[in-house]
């Protein structure tokens, strides 16, 4: 299980040398504007990548994109990006957006009022973010696919499914 999580933080530094490499200009244009596929393909790719990136699945990100869209036929390169959306400084937004959706669907909710955010916090709570993050992730990967796609419409060439 070590060298799973070594590869995946090892497969994230890959990928970021890889991008700061580019430019986001030249990323942006090489990487989903000319990959091959439809414009639904490449935003098919996008909303999975975005629902694995913040689904609760930690360590397993990478794996899970890059399966998935082999499995799937999608853009393995455009997932694998998505799924990339949980860098460290948005990590903290994502969990706390993941309990606050979450809390409507438990008992207990969590009190973010003198909260300590340790093991006992996260044991607590932990069914209210999976339920949180599954409803986010869901959410995300829907408004992010449909932004997606209006984009590669507007920008892309026109092909089509």
């Amino acid at each position: 299980m070590q060298n799973f999580i070594k590869n995946s933080i090892q497969s994230q530094k890959v990928f970021y040398r890889y991008f700061r490499r580019k430019g986001f200009r030249r990323f942006l244009k090489e990487n989903v504007l000319e990959s091959e596929g439809s414009n639904k393909t490449k935003a098919k790719s996008i909303a999975l990548g975005i629902f694995i990136g913040i689904s609760p699945f930690w360590g397993l990100h990478s794996f899970l994109a890059i399966s998935l869209s082999v499995y799937f036929k999608l853009n393995k390169v455009l997932t694998f990006m998505a799924s990339q959306i949980t860098f460290p400084p948005l990590i903290p937004f994502i969990i706390f957006l993941s309990v606050k959706v979450g809390a409507p669907f438990v008992k207990n909710r969590a009190s973010f009022e003198n909260a300590a955010f340790d093991f006992d916090f996260i044991k607590d709570n932990l069914i209210q973010y999976i339920i949180g993050s599954l409803l986010l992730a869901i959410a995300s990967a829907v408004f992010f696919g449909l932004i997606s796609y209006l984009f590669l419409n507007y920008f892309g060439d026109k092909k089509r499914d």
